[in-house]
């Protein structure tokens, strides 16, 4: 069965809202002793006033709730009669790994404590030492929004290398992308493969200098578009005209030189 206990007050959040600072939670509890929950209720209270405490004490009850997905945090006792915290954990990675879970029990023991935190609970408080499910909850909500502000970064950062490539491969000239400090090509496109005659391969990790016959080295990183000779595969030299632009990316200075065919080729 579930229970839900709600402190009435105007302003509470809406569920599931991850920010750095909550005035509110919504909290799933594990829990079949009702007066451990109401503890709990009222530790939680102290801090985020408004919260709202959803206590199941079954297997099936747990499982129901998991799947609404709008909880900001999991409290679980470790011992109970037909169902027990392991199991409880388990189920909880699997349907909602980003949702901190806690032990709050009497019965874990250091080894059980320690083995948990190696299967994925966030922390465990003894029901004893119930001051320290506060900062325990404060922690785990912290390292919650630091993971999702990693992986919102992450997911950006593919989406941007996602239309990079995709623009870096549509262009209508060669370009090499270059480590600024060794010169050497980090990334090419398939018009240079095409210009060239070789295998993207046989480009990356080469030096410009091995494909663009610049004779003023010291001015070649200038902005001012140059004219000079693109040895390809067979030996022979195409003229290129060759603009070149200065980029900073994840902190490395790099130079991406755009080469045009000037020779209709």
């Amino acid at each position: 069965m579930s229970y839900i206990w709600r402190d009435k007050g105007d302003g509470q959040k809406q569920v599931n809202q991850r920010t750095a600072m909550k005035s509110s939670l919504r909290i799933l509890n594990l829990e079949d002793n009702e007066a451990d929950a109401e503890l709990n209720k009222a530790m939680i209270n102290a801090r985020w006033p408004n919260s709202e405490l959803v206590r199941v004490d079954t297997r099936a009850d747990f499982i129901a709730r998991l799947e609404e997905k709008n909880f900001d945090v999991i409290f679980s006792d470790y011992t109970m009669p037909g169902f027990d915290g392991r199991e409880a954990l388990s189920l909880a990675r699997e349907k909602c790994p980003e949702i901190p879970f806690l032990f709050v029990s009497g019965t874990i023991g250091e080894d059980a404590a320690i083995e948990a935190l190696k299967n994925g609970a966030t922390d465990y408080v003894i029901k004893h030492r119930l001051m320290r499910l506060i900062p325990a909850v404060d922690r785990a909500l912290r390292e919650a929004e630091e993971r999702a502000e990693r992986d919102r970064a992450e997911r950006s950062m593919r989406e941007s290398e996602h239309k990079y490539r995709e623009v870096f491969e549509c262009l209508a000239d060669a370009a090499f992308l270059a480590d600024a400090k060794t010169g050497k090509i980090i990334d090419t496109n398939r018009c240079a493969e095409k210009m060239l005659g070789c295998g993207r391969g046989e480009i990356l990790g080469h030096k410009v200098s091995q494909f663009l016959a610049i004779k003023d080295q010291a001015g070649a990183d200038d902005a001012t578009p140059f004219e000079c000779a693109m040895v390809i595969a067979n030996g022979s030299a195409m003229p290129v005209r060759v603009h070149t632009t200065k980029l900073t990316i994840h902190g490395h200075p790099l130079v991406l030189r755009l080469c045009r065919d000037l020779g209709g080729h």
